[in-house]
C-alpha cells in the first residue's frame, strides 16, 4: 500500500492552514479578480484577459513541495500553453503561483535550501511568486489547479484532468465548456458492474454550460435495445455534477450498456455519451467457500466481509484486520472456510483503510475466493477504498425449506380468524409469528416439521380490527405477508 506522501502532505496541510484559514473555495463560485506580476516583471490582469474570452488555468504550487515537482516535470502545462496559448491559438492563459511565503526566488531558480530543483529554466508561462494570489484563491494544499471560465466561475480539477479538457482531438468542444450556455454532459457509469440478474443503472452527469442546467433526459441501451430511461429534473449550476439512477434491468450475460443524457438547445454532442460492462457473477454450486487472503506491508489496513443481498453479514464471515510487518512483501494469512446459509447474491466486500489496496508497492498481497471445489470466483488487490465483487451462490440451504411459492394466507381479509398455508422441503424448526402494526407480537408459535404440505390456523378474534403482519421463518429465513382484520 502506497504511503509515498504521507508527512509531506501533512506539512502541506499545516502550511495551507497557516495561510489560508478561510473555508476553500467551491467550485461554481466567483473567481476573484488578480493582479499578477511574474518574476520577469510582466503584469497581468485576471479579469482583463477572462473578458477577452479566455479560460485562465492557475497552478498554486510551492518549490519544496514533492508532487508539485513530478508534476511540474510531466509538461503538462508548458504543453498546454505552448499549443493553446498566445503563441499558439490564443485561446487559453496559464499561470504557476508560488503560494508559500517563505520560499525565495533562489528556491524557485533552484539554487535555495527549500527547492526541489529549478522551476524556471524551460518554462514558457508567466511565473508568479505570489502568496498573496494563492491566499485570495482561497488554496487548501499544494499543488493546486484552478480552471477559471470567462464567466468568471472557478472549477478545482485535477492535474491529470487538464489534457482531458483541452486535447488535440476535442479542445475545440472542451474550450466551449466556459461559454456555451447549454451543455450537458454523461460523466461516468457509477452503478454496479456485476449482477446476479438484476442491476441498478446509475450514472453521473455535469453541467458544463453557463446556464443552470434544469432537465435532461437519459436513456441506456443495450445491445441496440432500450432498457431504461429516466427524465432528470434538478438545478445544476455551472460545472456541478449529480448522481442519476435511470432505472433496473435484467442481464443474463455480461453487456455493455450504453448511456446518453439529451437535454434541448445542448451545443456539444460529443460528451453526452458513456459506456459500461456489466458481467455476471460467477456462480456459487457448493454452500462453503474459501476466502484466501494474502496481506501486503500493512496487514492492519485489510479487512473483509461477504454480505447477503440484504445486507446482513454472513456469520462468520468477516477477516481483519490483520497485522502489520517490518517490511514490504507477501504475507499469507489463514485461510476461513465460509459456509453461505442459502441460495442468495452475495458481496465479497474487501476494504482498505488507507485507500490503496493491497498491492503493488509494498508487497503484491491480494485475495482469492474458491469454492468448496478449488475453483477461483472472485480475485483482486489493486483497488482504491473497497473492492466490492458478487458471487451467485445457488444450492439448497436452510432458507430454502419453505417452498415460497405454496405460501398463502387465506381468508384474507379476516373477520377473525385465517389460515396460513404453505410447503415445508426439508425437516426443519419453524416460527410463525404474527405482530400488528405497532410491532407487538400478538400470535407466536415455534413448530418441527417434517417435508409436507401444512396449513396452520390463526385466531385474530381477540384483537382489534386493522393490520397484521405474519412472519414464517426458519434457520435465517423469513417469509412475510400482510393479514388485513375487519370485524
Amino acid at each position: 500500500m502506497k504511503k509515498i506522501y504521507p508527512l509531506l502532505w501533512a506539512s502541506v496541510i499545516a502550511l495551507s492552514t497557516s495561510i489560508n484559514a478561510s473555508a476553500q473555495m467551491a467550485n461554481g463560485t466567483t473567481c476573484p479578480d488578480l493582479n499578477l506580476t511574474d518574476i520577469n516583471g510582466n503584469q497581468y490582469n485576471l479579469y482583463t484577459i477572462l473578458n477577452s474570452g479566455k479560460t485562465v488555468f492557475i497552478d498554486v504550487s510551492a518549490t519544496w513541495c514533492g508532487p508539485c515537482w513530478s508534476y511540474k516535470n510531466t509538461g503538462i502545462l508548458e504543453e498546454l500553453y505552448d499549443t493553446y496559448g498566445p503563441t499558439g491559438t490564443n485561446e487559453l492563459m496559464v499561470f504557476f503561483i508560488e503560494g508559500d511565503p517563505s520560499t525565495t526566488s533562489a528556491d524557485l531558480n533552484g539554487t535555495g535550501s527549500n527547492t526541489q530543483g529549478d522551476w524556471v529554466t524551460g518554462v514558457s508561462f508567466p511565473i508568479c511568486d505570489d502568496a498573496a494570489a494563492g491566499d485570495a484563491l482561497q488554496t487548501g494544499f499544494f499543488p493546486t489547479l484552478y480552471m477559471i471560465c470567462p464567466s468568471k466561475k472557478v472549477w478545482h480539477i485535477s492535474p491529470s484532468e487538464v489534457l482531458a479538457y483541452w486535447t488535440v482531438d476535442r479542445h475545440h468542444n472542451n474550450a466551449l465548456a466556459c461559454a456555451n450556455p447549454i451543455d450537458a454532459e454523461m460523466v461516468s457509469y457509477t452503478g454496479e458492474t456485476a449482477t446476479c440478474s438484476d442491476v441498478s443503472l446509475k450514472v453521473k452527469i455535469q453541467n458544463k454550460g453557463v446556464d443552470p442546467l434544469t432537465a435532461a433526459t437519459i436513456t441506456a441501451s443495450s445491445g441496440g435495445n432500450q432498457v431504461a430511461t429516466f427524465d432528470w429534473t434538478g438545478n445544476l449550476d455551472q460545472f456541478e455534477e449529480a448522481i442519476v439512477t435511470v432505472g433496473t434491468t435484467s442481464i443474463s450475460t455480461t453487456s455493455t450498456v450504453d448511456f446518453t443524457v439529451s437535454t434541448p438547445n445542448d451545443v456539444v454532442s460529443t460528451n453526452n455519451n458513456c459506456s459500461a460492462s456489466i458481467s455476471m457473477a460467477p456462480v456459487v454450486a457448493t454452500q462453503t467457500v474459501v476466502v484466501k487472503i494474502t496481506t501486503d506491508q500493512w496487514g492492519s489496513e485489510s479487512s473483509w466481509k461477504i454480505r447477503k443481498s440484504n445486507n446482513q453479514v454472513v456469520a462468520g464471515g468477516s477477516g481483519g484486520p490483520y497485522t502489520d510487518q517490518a517490511a514490504a512483501g507477501e504475507f499469507a494469512q489463514p485461510d476461513v472456510t465460509v459456509t453461505l446459509p442459502a441460495s442468495d447474491c452475495y458481496r465479497f466486500v474487501m476494504s482498505d483503510g488507507y485507500g490503496d489496496g493491497m498491492c503493488c508497492d509494498y508487497g503484491n498481497g491480494g485475495y482469492e475466493i474458491l469454492d468448496a471445489n478449488g475453483n477461483t470466483l472472485l480475485q483482486g488487490g489493486s483497488f482504491g477504498d473497497v473492492d466490492n465483487k458478487k458471487m451467485n451462490a445457488q444450492f439448497t440451504g436452510i432458507e430454502e425449506a419453505i417452498n415460497t411459492s405454496s405460501f398463502s394466507v387465506f381468508p384474507n381479509p379476516t373477520n377473525g380468524v385465517a389460515s396460513v398455508g404453505f410447503e415445508v422441503k426439508n425437516t426443519s424448526t419453524l416460527s410463525i409469528e404474527i405482530s400488528n402494526l405497532a410491532g407487538q407480537v400478538v400470535f407466536k408459535e415455534l413448530k418441527s416439521v417434517v417435508p409436507g404440505a401444512y396449513v396452520y390456523p390463526i385466531d385474530l378474534s381477540a384483537n382489534p380490527s386493522g393490520m397484521y403482519f405474519v412472519k414464517v421463518a426458519t434457520g435465517e429465513s423469513n417469509i412475510n405477508a400482510k393479514i388485513n382484520l375487519s370485524k
